[in-house]
């Protein structure tokens, strides 16, 4: 698992209260997937989906969790239609327990989004990016550094659209926020290098 997937699943920690027990299962994930020991990782995962809906049912706010975590490993795998569907199980869930402008609800927005792109479905991305965008500006504020990583996804999928002018005006509201904050400055030196490479640059990871 990468190291901005790492970031990601921090997010998500940090949005949301959860056990010591999915806390030590996502620690574990992260190593063995760092390992390349997939199956291992899956395994943990899958268990540990099975014994918490077995005690506290399909929709308790931890499964969501460990969709998360299940879904990072898929991706990190290739296997983006099955990273999908548990993000999107994962969706209903958060915006039942917490509603539906939560961050952790925005996490997982823009970790969906981050699959469309995988699939070259841009549109679709951008779309769940505006949406989670828009949460963590209401919640969180419009200069809060996690609006950063939410106009850096939609630079690059705009960018991937040829949609320069869009590219142009989400790096400089993220340059503007950068000034205000202890975002280190070297953030926005690589997406200013991102833009100025081809329109088929990758979508990347939230940074």
């Amino acid at each position: 698992m990468s190291s901005s997937q790492t970031t990601v699943m921090s997010q998500i920690i940090s949005n949301y209260e959860i056990s010591a027990r999915l806390r030590t299962l996502h620690n574990l994930v992260v190593q063995y997937a760092g390992e390349d020991r997939y199956e291992v990782a899956v395994s943990l995962c899958k268990q540990a989906l099975k014994d918490l809906e077995r005690s506290s049912g399909r929709d308790h706010p931890d499964v969501a969790t460990i969709h998360n975590i299940l879904a990072l490993v898929y991706k990190d795998q290739g296997k983006y239609k099955d990273a999908a569907a548990l993000l999107n199980e994962a969706l209903v869930i958060r915006a039942k327990h917490l509603g539906p402008d939560h961050p952790a609800v925005a996490a997982i927005l823009n970790n969906l989004a981050v699959l469309y792109g995988k699939r070259g479905k841009y549109r679709e991305a951008e779309l769940l990016c505006k949406r989670a965008l828009e949460i963590r500006e209401k919640v969180l504020g419009s200069d809060h550094p996690d609006v950063t990583k939410q106009l850096n996804n939609l630079a690059l999928l705009c960018q991937n659209q040829g949609k320069y002018a869009e590219v142009y005006e989400y790096l400089r509201r993220a340059q503007r926020i950068f000034e205000k904050s202890d975002v280190p400055q070297r953030v926005f030196k690589t997406l200013t290098t991102l833009v100025r490479q081809s329109a088929n640059t990758e979508v990347h990871e939230p940074i």
